[in-house]
């Protein structure tokens, strides 16, 4: 009896493990805070606009010869892999899917709350599109989105969505554009664009969240994560408020806080990470 009761011990000692390492595996980030909080809706509006213009202007979507040739010059040349859309269409997709989940969750009004679950999903569409005509109807179907009434925002949730890949090729681009825009005249001058590349890395930062496939299955790296985005999404907050307020100082203090978080990620979860490109593709 002693030695089948140790046996039942052990084993339930052996569930209890395995059931921590899976709630560790499991564990659920951090509550999100209010939208407004770190990126406002006038800015998530324009920055929707913004992503969904330049996806439909887009020159590899004006033939299938450009789109075509748009593929072969992203072509992996180690693995000779072709993609199945334009490195462009693929990061503003997945952006403008992290952008409608804002506007949908804003604690706030605004333009496209009520368009948010459509547009969401049609973004979503359009990022997992294959071949000209599929990528060209995709993008048409965004632009409609916008207007869309049905849906409920109120169903939305901050789980992962859209492409971490991708959304991380972004936010150099991204970071890039603003490093450039805050210098000199162009501080004041490129408020407007500024304060929306600031929303826009705090929304991907708030949407990457839920996606902790880059941390190793356990807790500590995961909540290493969580914690990273978070550095992220605040340091963009607190750009967008510089930004609003002129404050050139806190611009550039905030700037360097989310430089460094970025560095500090790629340096436990991604050191191979994209560095930043000056050139906005």
């Amino acid at each position: 009896m002693r030695f089948a009761s140790c046996k039942v011990l052990g084993w339930l000692a052996a569930a209890a493990v395995f059931a921590a390492a899976m709630v560790a595996v499991g564990a659920e980030p951090p509550a999100a805070p209010k939208v407004s909080s770190f990126a406002p809706a006038k800015d998530v509006a324009a920055q929707i606009n913004f992503y969904v213009s330049r996806m439909e202007e887009s020159d590899s979507l004006q033939n299938e010869a450009a789109f075509k040739q748009a593929l072969e010059d992203a072509k992996d040349t180690a693995t000779g892999k072709v993609p199945d859309l334009p490195p462009q269409i693929a990061k503003d997709s997945n952006t403008v899917i992290l952008l409608a989940l804002a506007a949908g969750l804003d604690d706030e009004d605004n333009q496209f709350k009520a368009a948010a679950p459509a547009l969401l999903k049609a973004a979503q569409d359009l990022a997992k599109a294959k071949g000209y005509a599929a990528a060209k109807a995709g993008v048409a179907a965004v632009k409609k989105a916008l207007d869309a009434t049905e849906g409920n925002p109120g169903e939305l949730k901050w789980v992962k969505s859209a492409s971490l890949p991708d959304l991380m090729k972004q936010v150099p681009l991204v970071n890039s554009r603003l490093k450039r825009n805050l210098r000199g005249p162009k501080f004041k001058s490129k408020a407007k664009d500024n304060a929306g590349d600031a929303a826009t890395l705090a929304v991907i930062a708030q949407g990457s969240m839920a996606d902790d496939s880059e941390a190793k299955k356990n807790n500590e790296d995961v909540q290493k994560w969580f914690k990273f985005c978070t550095q992220m999404r605040d340091a963009a907050a607190a750009l967008n408020k510089a930004v609003h307020e002129g404050n050139r100082e806190g611009a550039d203090k905030a700037m360097s806080a989310l430089n460094q978080s970025c560095d500090d990620c790629h340096a436990v979860f991604h050191k191979g990470a994209e560095k930043e490109s000056g050139k906005d593709n």
